[in-house]
């Protein structure tokens, strides 16, 4: 990205972040957050449990993983780049490399980028699956105008197609089939050239992304795992819901947490979700008829729960040592 629009969405955020606090008003957020922090440690705990399924879902994209490759290892990777990708301004995507380099000792250089593909993959999947899970109780609770149900149904139309692309591809394989793609983009032709002299490099890698489906049901399992992880995060609406004083409140918590997830993803240029966050939940509070300034304290307690992950993610990566070398091929 360039830096001048980098430079111009980190203001925008800042912008926005700004004016949904004054908003809302510095002191009426900071005696709700205080008065709510108590939920910070159960939602620390809640994404324990989600980090868990991430971990154990990756484990299920490798079908001949070697037994090196525990669990333990696994979990400790996954929080560690989940904690890089908050760390990363603009696309999540700095843990992915972090992921590959601590797995590559166990499982081979071509078998750990395969896996780590295909979990983000199967991480943008699960997420579609809950997000259209979502429609119905939006589609109930939202204001029913025509601008909600036009937006509703084009993030259906949208999503479902993007769910079929997905799933096809990590079936298909994306490698050599994504040079191909570039091929035909002008600005990229040349890099496409420089891709397409390591073909045989490409097809293993399809091979290695691919090799899940060989294994009968496993697949869905690792989509099943991944899918329960996304669900059991939408409970942090829940949680933070009923700290804010709003009670238990499933069906508006959930769609909060989706909804406002739709927005973040929507507005991903925004470095750390700067703005996006606070801005997405105060909307979608609105919507709901509640008070909107109590969204921009649920966003801000979900937030410290990032931070917070983000340390223990860090600090993992003190805890993992050395991986003893595996014998694959890399």
């Amino acid at each position: 990205m360039n830096k001048f629009v980098r430079i111009g969405a980190f203001v925008l955020g800042a912008v926005v972040l700004a004016v949904v606090i004054i908003h809302s008003g510095p002191e009426l957020l900071w005696h709700s957050l205080r008065d709510s922090a108590w939920v910070v440690g159960p939602l620390i705990a809640l994404w324990g449990l989600v980090y868990a399924c991430n971990a154990r879902a990756w484990q299920l994209l490798i079908p001949n993983r070697p037994p090196e490759f525990t669990f333990w290892r696994a979990y400790l990777l996954s929080i560690s780049s989940f904690a890089m990708n908050y760390a990363t301004p603009v696309f999540s995507l700095g843990g992915e490399p972090l992921k590959v380099a601590g797995a590559t000792p166990l499982l081979g250089t071509r078998c750990a980028v395969g896996s780590v593909v295909g979990f983000r993959f199967l991480h943008a999947t699960s997420h579609i699956i809950v997000f259209l899970t979502a429609v119905i109780p939006a589609a109930i609770l939202l204001p029913h105008t025509p601008a909600i149900f036009a937006m509703l149904g084009a993030a259906t139309l949208a999503f479902t197609g993007a769910a079929f692309f997905l799933l096809s591809q990590h079936r298909d394989g994306i490698f050599e089939r994504g040079v191909a793609l570039l091929g035909r983009l002008g600005p990229l032709r040349r890099l496409a050239t420089r891709l397409e002299q390591n073909r045989g490099r490409l097809q293993e890698l399809d091979r290695e992304l691919t090799a899940i489906h060989a294994a009968p049901g496993q697949f869905k399992w690792a989509l099943a795992t991944e899918v329960a992880g996304r669900i059991l995060c939408t409970f942090e609406y829940t949680i933070i819901f009923y700290g804010l004083g709003l009670g238990l409140d499933f069906p508006r918590a959930y769609v909060v947490a989706n909804m406002s997830s739709l927005i973040t993803n929507l507005l991903f240029f925004m470095p750390f979700e700067m703005g996006s966050k606070e801005g997405g939940a105060y909307l979608v509070f609105a919507w709901l008829g509640l008070d909107p300034k109590m969204g921009t304290s649920a966003a801000l307690l979900s937030r410290v729960r990032e931070l917070a992950w983000m340390a223990i993610g860090l600090m993992a990566l003190l805890l993992m040592g050395d991986a003893k070398k595996s014998t694959a091929e890399t």
